[in-house]
């Protein structure tokens, strides 16, 4: 099952302790980062595992297997906690919507920068030239 947590305030450590954790980061709107087993939980400090990825040919990248090797991962507060998976799947799936939504994004940067250009090369204005530079 997975989770997104719009109020990470409601979640208790001992319910998300052995899940898969994704976190929000701040400098990407398509980004989770790297997922984290939670181990533990102290208050609002949660300890973490991270799981080694392998290749995988169904989802065409490094991805969880839920057999990893696991090495400590640090912790981080409950209240960064943006999706909570209980599979390895789970977890793959949200990370390749990431993926997905990366891939999108520079395919409509690159669109935006050919119309940029296409507007510059019609236009004899100063401004447009300078602009698609």
């Amino acid at each position: 099952m997975i989770r997104m947590i719009e109020d990470p305030a409601e979640l208790a450590g001992e319910d998300i302790t052995g899940k898969y954790i994704l976190r929000k980061l701040n400098y990407h709107w398509f980004a989770y980062g790297k997922a984290a087993i939670v181990t533990a939980c102290k208050g609002t400090i949660l300890e973490l595992d991270r799981e080694e990825t392998v290749y995988s040919e169904q989802w065409g990248r490094r991805a969880y297997t839920g057999a990893g090797k696991r090495y400590p991962g640090g912790i981080c507060p409950i209240s960064v906690v943006a999706c909570v998976c209980d599979t390895p799947d789970d977890v793959n799936a949200v990370i390749q919507l990431d993926v997905d939504a990366q891939e999108e994004f520079y395919r409509l940067i690159a669109r935006t920068e050919a119309r940029v250009q296409a507007l510059a090369a019609s236009s004899q204005n100063p401004v447009f030239l300078a602009a698609a530079e």
